[in-house]
């Protein structure tokens, strides 16, 4: 008999505890209108509602991902928000798959994000007004005439220096923004083959603007 009873208020202890999991988890993402706000520990920004940021959108997710994050990725909410192709998603593969690449065959949809890293150090000791040796692409195709850095030249970002590069390897374009604060690097990556970037462009501006830095 105590079992019978014990089994059902077992598990409605459960529920209250999952449930209570639930709601005490943060909310990192907040749409007002157009505008989707982003809030970590370490920092904040804003994007349009039609970007979002990697797994924090999955509410079954968000409980166990950290408020500290090292990386995270802002991208489309749609996969084929830009797209060479003009016709149904359904016609490109058998199940509707779409590959995701920055290639330039038409049945792709390109890659148009921004990745915000946290770091104690800039890699291979460089200093900051030379941050963008460190990306990998450099490394690869600075020896072969494909990385052109367009630009260079610095800005103040909430309130503090940020140095900015902007770069073309074969078809894409970056913008690679670094900010230190308290010790730590902040790198602002964003990309989008050259086609689409002027398109990008605003929403790229729009969340790097708006970023604010908390430690």
């Amino acid at each position: 008999m105590k079992n019978k009873l014990f089994l059902p208020l077992l598990f409605i202890a459960s529920i209250i505890l999952i449930a209570g999991f639930f709601m005490m988890t943060p909310s990192y993402l907040q749409l007002n209108g157009d505008v989707k706000h982003f809030e970590d520990s370490d920092m904040s920004f804003d994007m349009n509602s039609t970007w979002t940021v990697g797994q924090y959108d999955d509410a079954l997710l968000v409980p166990f991902l950290s408020g500290h994050p090292s990386s995270i990725t802002l991208a489309p909410t749609s996969k084929t928000a830009y797209s060479y192709y003009n016709g149904s998603i359904d016609d490109l593969t058998a199940n509707g798959t779409v590959l995701n690449t920055s290639t330039t065959n038409a049945t792709d949809v390109v890659i148009v994000q921004t990745e915000i890293t946290r770091m104690d150090k800039i890699p291979d000791n460089l200093t900051i007004d030379q941050a963008y040796k460190s990306d990998s692409l450099y490394k690869v195709m600075e020896n072969t005439g494909s990385f052109i850095l367009d630009n260079s030249t610095t800005l103040t970002i909430d309130g503090k220096t940020a140095h900015q590069f902007r770069y073309t390897v074969t078809y894409t374009q970056y913008v690679d923004t670094w900010i230190e604060s308290n010790g730590h690097y902040y790198r602002i990556l964003s990309q989008a083959p050259t086609s689409v970037f002027p398109t990008a462009q605003e929403q790229f501006d729009y969340t790097l603007n708006s970023l604010k830095i908390k430690n």
